[in-house]
């Protein structure tokens, strides 16, 4: 989807991918954002810590136009935010990357999964942009220096 290198306290950044739907089903609720299990690693670097709790994260499902696709500035575009909060810049219970990768599982409700507020329609393809935000927080400690974090994010919708 998107790599960062280099991000040290107070950086961050953003990036945008789109996702399409070619269902010939309606789904039955809102497509859901989720982390798998075994999905997401936070290696720890020199420092002897992970990165995951202090990278402040959002996700918005974004609008505009133009041409989105992996790892595109999202520059133009305005969001509704389904996770997190994009004014994060310190550690904030229930916005970092670890918390979004707790969300494991698929749930109509949202409760173990994250909603989009999507829902395409059956035999019309269909395209939404999502925008993810990151920051590392200002209160990172050195622990987290050279960490890796990787994550795969699932989309899935039922009927």
């Amino acid at each position: 989807m998107f790599n960062v290198s280099g991000l040290v306290p107070g950086a961050g950044g953003s990036a945008c991918i789109t996702v399409s739907w070619t269902g010939t089903v309606t789904p039955s609720a809102p497509v859901q954002l989720y982390v798998a299990s075994g999905d997401a690693t936070d290696t720890p670097g020199g420092g002897g810590g992970g990165t995951m709790p202090y990278i402040n994260w959002s996700v918005e499902k974004a609008a505009g136009t133009g041409i989105f696709g992996s790892g595109a500035s999202c520059t133009g575009l305005t969001g509704t935010t389904i996770f997190g909060n994009t004014a994060d810049t310190v550690v904030t219970a229930g916005r970092m990357l670890s918390d979004f990768t707790a969300k494991s599982t698929y749930s109509a409700a949202g409760t173990t999964s994250v909603s989009s507020g999507w829902t395409p329609a059956a035999n019309v393809a269909g395209t939404t942009v999502f925008r993810f935000n990151y920051r590392m927080a200002t209160d990172t400690p050195n622990s987290a220096m050279g960490a890796v974090a990787v994550v795969k994010i699932t989309w899935e919708a039922r009927s």
